[in-house]
Formats: C-alpha cells, structure tokens, sequence
C-alpha cells in the first residue's frame, strides 16, 4: 500500500502531460491504478511470492529446510528476475516502445528490462533512505550464495547479459539515473558507509517529499477487505474531523505504522532477522504496534491543542488491552 500511493501521484501527473502509463501490479490494485490513469497489466508470476516449486526442484539442495529459502523474501528476488522478464519483455513488445521504467526497489527486474530495451530505470523509494534497509556484509554475503539466490543470478546473466547484484542487493535495486524519495533532505538515510555505499553509493537520491494528489483515489489498507461505500464514508469522516479541527486552529498529528508490523506475515510472530539490528528480533508486530500506540496515548492523549488520527491495520485485536482511546 505504502509503496503504491505514492506512485498515484505520479502516473496522474504524467498522464496530465499527454503520457501514456502502464502499470503492471497484482489485479487487487488495478482499480486504483486506473483511476489514477494508467492501464492495468498484471505480472504474469504474481509478485513477491516465494521460490515456487520449479525453483525449488531447481535450485534448491535436497534436505534444505524450507524455512531457509521460503520465510525470507529476499532469498526469491533472483528466481522472480529469472521469471519475470521474459514474460514482462514479451508483454512490452505489445506496446510502444517505452520512455522510462519507473519501478520499486524492491524489483529486482526493473533494471533487466531496462537494460535489455535500453530505457532508463527510475525508482520510487518510500522509505527514509537505503541506510534504512542496511544489513551487515556477511548477511548478505551470506544470502547471495545461496543457491537460490546464486542460480537464478547467473541464469539471469547468462540470458540477459545484466547481473542484479552488481550494484543492488535483495530487496534493494536502486537506479544509477533517478531515485525519487518521498521524504525530505533532513531525514534522508543515505546509502550506509561499507557494503552499501560499494554498490550503489554513488547513485542519485533526490527528496520529493509527499506525493498526494488530492484528487487521486488512495489505497487505506490493500490487507483490509471492506465495502468501498463504508470506506469511502469513513474517509470523508476522517478528511472533515481534520479540517474542522485546523479550522478551529488545532493541530493534526497523523499516525501509521505501515504494513510490515500490522500485516499478517509478522503480527504474531516474531520479526527475526528483520529485527535482529536494533533489539526486535524476539519482538511480534503485535508487540510492537501495541507499545507505539501505548507511547501515543499518553503523548498525545487528550490534548485540547491537538487531534490525532490513528490508522489501526487490519487486525481487529489490535486494541484489546490497551487503555481506552483518548478522546481526541
């Protein structure tokens, strides 16, 4: 959702200037994505799905445990490159030649698509900067021998002649022309001293800020299942709350954790390795959206100054023992 929204913004402005857009994301946003202006293309192999079981028989050693190559979706970004381009260059050779390919940098075949149709590639980041994302060398050292990860690499190479890991890592494939990212200078994370800065540290970031065309229809919440009436009614709830507050001279504070913890992959388990860098590692999502929102309450709580918005996720417990909301 969060890498989405931003992207919005962008296709309605492009499409204001007389160009034609087509995005290619699962079939749940294809709503959205037209609304914006863009035509709809699905990616043939889904999208940040495990190793699926032809790489499996693949690549995978015989007695691997599967938690190894299936939990971490870093350990799929190789196999996806190996699948997805063939079937996304076939289905580009349908359309006009592309300007650009703006992808996320969690894509790993952004940038092979590029390569072969020689157009640039341009990233949309929606987090505060690489550093955000930096784990130590030996871990990903480690990953990137695995022969999952190893195989479809070299399969990529073989094929394409463009090898993904040259100057990006899992889950982080920047661009060497353009990255765009939705903060601002003083909170960017630039790529972090070491590992990072070896491989992409001379790439272009460049701040944006916010990105929210107002007139653009936006993703709540792509895990939460509701009627589009309900939500849309909720919305203007939210949207006339927050302007009657600032029209009576309050302040807005905007509060979202994202979809990482409040999702269903580690609400109620553990973030492991995802945490391992800053003491989480034993920590649930569940944990961890219950102790910010906890800090929130008695921050923010019933200040006369101030109205909060709260975006809860999509689990329905998630306020179950904690104290009562306050009242702003």
């Amino acid at each position: 959702t969060g890498h989405v929204n931003p992207t919005l913004s962008i296709v309605a402005e492009l499409k204001s200037r007389g160009c034609q857009i087509t995005y290619f994301v699962d079939e749940e946003l294809r709503g959205f994505v037209e609304a914006a202006g863009a035509t709809w293309r699905p990616f043939r192999h889904g999208c940040f799905r495990p190793i699926d079981e032809a790489g499996i028989a693949k690549y995978v050693p015989e007695g691997t445990p599967a938690e190894r190559y299936s939990e971490n979706p870093r350990m799929a970004a190789a196999r996806e490159a190996e699948l997805q381009v063939p079937a996304l260059l076939e289905d580009l050779a349908g359309l006009p030649k592309p300007t650009a390919i703006i992808h996320d940098p969690f894509i790993s075949f952004g940038r092979v698509a590029a390569h072969v149709l020689g157009v640039p590639a341009i990233v949309t980041l929606t987090m505060p900067g690489p550093a955000s994302m930096a784990k130590p060398k030996a871990v990903e050292d480690a990953w990137e021998a695995e022969p999952w990860v190893d195989g479809p690499r070299r399969a990529v190479i073989e094929r394409y002649g463009f090898d993904i890991f040259a100057q990006g890592m899992p889950m982080e494939f920047y661009s060497p022309v353009l990255n765009l990212v939705t903060t601002i200078d003083e909170l960017f994370m630039p790529p972090a001293p070491g590992h990072q800065a070896e491989r992409f540290g001379s790439f272009p970031f460049k701040m944006v800020g916010l990105l929210a065309e107002p007139s653009v229809k936006r993703i709540s919440n792509a895990n939460v299942s509701v009627d589009s009436a309900a939500q849309e009614a909720d919305h203007e709830a939210v949207v006339a709350a927050v302007d009657q507050a600032l029209e009576a001279g309050r302040k807005a504070v905007y509060i979202s954790l994202g979809t990482v913890a409040t999702g269903e992959h580690y609400y109620r388990k553990p973030f492991g390795h995802l945490g391992r860098d800053n003491g989480l590692e034993d920590c649930t999502g569940r944990e961890f959206v219950q102790h910010v929102f906890r800090t929130c309450f008695e921050a923010f709580g019933d200040r006369e100054d101030l109205l909060v918005a709260l975006s809860l996720g999509p689990e329905e417990d998630v306020l179950e023992g904690l104290p009562a909301l306050p009242g702003n």
